[in-house]
């Protein structure tokens, strides 16, 4: 469907468009299961508005064809990036027994080594987990792998 210019849209249409600017949270939740048939669980007002817009649009001109639906169905199950805001879930590669991380916090070179069965050795003293390391260092709660940049 081609966009439309704001004075090519019908009057009713506008008309509901500028309603919802003045509505608050309670209002367009109300009026988007009014539109959609169930409850949203969306609390940004602007998020609701979009919506709505869409959905005010989409009764008016018409959603798209089912060859349509079909077509985005069948780009979404194969394209591994979808509408370019998530990136296809990579299994991070596990640490290797002897990989050492090292960080320098507040001027200090800190040292941790990935021992057996997954505990850490700092100083000499095993922990169950790169965040208990940290909040040893720190004396602070941290995450681990954000503490010592593991991505």
């Amino acid at each position: 469907m081609n966009k439309l210019k704001q004075d090519e849209l019908p009057t009713a249409i506008i008309r509901q468009l500028s309603m919802f600017q003045l509505m608050g949270l309670p209002a367009l939740r109300k009026k988007f299961k009014e539109l959609y048939g169930f409850e949203t669980g969306c609390t940004k007002v602007d998020s609701l508005r979009r919506r709505l817009a869409f959905r005010v649009q989409e009764l008016h001109f018409g959603g798209l064809t089912e060859r349509e639906e079909q077509k985005m169905e069948d780009s979404i199950k194969n394209d591994p990036v979808i509408l370019g805001s998530k990136i296809a879930e990579k299994k991070p590669k596990p640490l290797l027994h002897g990989t050492r991380l090292v960080r320098i916090w507040k001027g200090k070179k800190y040292e941790v080594t990935l021992c057996d069965e997954g505990k850490f050795e700092y100083n000499g003293i095993f922990f169950k987990s790169l965040s208990a390391v940290a909040k040893a260092i720190t004396g602070t709660h941290w995450n681990g792998k954000t503490f010592f940049g593991v991505k």
